[in-house]
């Protein structure tokens, strides 16, 4: 997306076809991660718990938002910022769970 104001609108288009197939592959990322880790009579806890993350991740970064355009930073940052969380959450994802299996609730 910081590309988009440097180049042609075709590849603009393209750009923001690209970022929006991240997004949604992101989304379904995360909300199937719990059905295959987690068994069935908590997979709903779980989402439901990501779902609060977001939620809270999403009110912490508007008030930085707030925070950093008051002190005179550019939407620049905050783009780069919001650019940035997906592929560090992957990674954390990729580096925490190296492989995808069901966990089991018993001690």
């Amino acid at each position: 997306i910081l590309l988009v104001p440097h180049v042609r609108i075709s590849w603009a288009l393209a750009l923001f076809s690209l970022a929006y197939f991240g997004q949604q592959s992101w989304s379904t990322l995360v909300m199937v991660l719990p059905t295959d880790l987690f068994p069935r009579k908590v997979v709903g806890a779980v989402a439901g718990l990501v779902g609060f993350g977001g939620a809270m991740g999403g009110i912490a970064f508007g008030q930085l938002v707030g925070y950093l355009l008051d002190q005179g930073f550019g939407y620049g940052l905050v783009f780069t910022l919001a650019g940035s969380f997906h592929v560090l959450a992957f990674l954390i994802i990729l580096f925490t769970i190296p492989v995808v299996a069901p966990l089991s609730l018993e001690p």
